[in-house]
């Protein structure tokens, strides 16, 4: 941006509305580095007041909502057409440098638009990715929640509640240790052998 320009949006600044890059950030809920990511995807450059302080104007905001917007859709930056207002797409660092450097016998490269093949495959692509992390997390919920319903209907079920053949199990094991579930006995015999190890140690 030019001296003038920039004395023009000074002179103005009461009516032109500002946009901090904090404020920017917040608005669409970005950290420092993806602000200046898309910042100079775009080709812009933020503007400076009398203070020195950085804003972006209300041109420049409005690119970013479209951009947002378009990452939102497709989870990239790629193949953002910003075609509000009659602009293309963004042109990149290296031509605008032809530019300002007052080459302008090399004529600026178009950036193609991209085919409705290519926005299909991208949109698939995310959209599979979705399903794919919203099938992945159903799936681990299921997981997680079905051993702790298992649980819970074990605790409530009683002996009469069992499978006829898991009930005769547990009757016939219920019946081997009945005669000998003497808990002194059993006390006995662990400390005899607990005793006799120690003094083969």
């Amino acid at each position: 941006m030019t001296d003038q320009n920039s004395a023009a949006l000074d002179q103005n600044s009461t009516t032109e509305m500002h946009y901090r890059p904090e404020e920017v950030q917040r608005i669409f809920s970005i950290k420092s580095a993806q602000y200046y990511e898309r910042l100079k995807f775009l080709g812009d450059k933020a503007n400076k007041d009398k203070e020195g302080k950085a804003y972006l104007d209300k041109s420049q905001f409005e690119r970013m909502k479209r951009l947002d917007q378009h990452i939102r859709e497709t989870g990239e930056m790629d193949g953002f057409i910003d075609s509000e207002g009659g602009e293309l797409a963004p042109v990149n660092s290296a031509s605008l440098a032809e530019v300002e450097g007052g080459d302008l016998a090399k004529p600026i490269p178009a950036v193609e638009e991209p085919t409705n093949a290519v926005r299909g495959a991208s949109i698939e692509n995310d959209l599979g990715k979705q399903i794919y992390r919203e099938a992945a997390e159903l799936r681990a919920s299921e997981l997680v929640m079905r051993p702790a319903i298992v649980r819970e209907v074990a605790n409530r079920m009683t002996k009469d509640d069992l499978p006829d053949d898991l009930k005769a199990q547990v009757e016939r094991t219920e019946e081997a240790i009945r005669p000998n579930f003497h808990p002194s006995a059993i006390a006995d015999k662990l400390l005899t052998q607990l005793r006799q190890n120690r003094q083969a140690a």
